[in-house]
């Protein structure tokens, strides 16, 4: 995997994010919060509908913690350049870029779902970042 296709898989994904945000919203970018952007391979054998009802579980869970959904989940459709071919690609606003992991991982209602998260995802190929705003 090379740093120019996963700079190019961020670019996607921010710039999907950015254009889903009102011009209201936009000006939040330049604040100190923060993003979290996962890149995922499902496990083989499951669908990107798997990956709903797992996200359908914990996202009530993750939201009390401050990581929130910026956009929408998006399939990778078409890969145009690069050496991975990961399934997702999900980007998330998080509250306390200290706080909001280490809050989630102790809530044992998100414990509870680890399994199926690691029986849906291919967590050893994701790849994850945590992003700020540089404007």
């Amino acid at each position: 995997m090379t740093r120019r296709s996963l700079f190019g898989i961020f670019f996607l994904a921010m710039a999907s994010a950015i254009g889903s945000f009102s011009l209201g919203a936009t000006s939040a970018i330049a604040s100190e919060k923060a993003y979290f952007v996962d890149i995922l391979y499902l496990k083989e054998g499951k669908t990107p509908e798997d990956a709903k009802a797992y996200f359908d579980k914990v996202l009530p869970i993750i939201a009390k913690h401050g990581l929130l959904r910026a956009a929408p989940g998006f399939v990778i459709t078409k890969k145009m350049s690069g050496d991975i071919d990961p399934n997702l690609v999900n980007v998330w606003s998080v509250s306390d870029q200290e706080n909001t992991f280490s809050n989630i991982f102790a809530d044992p209602a998100y414990l509870e779902n680890v399994p199926l998260r690691d029986t849906t995802f291919d967590m050893s190929r994701s790849h994850m970042f945590m992003l700020k705003a540089t404007e």
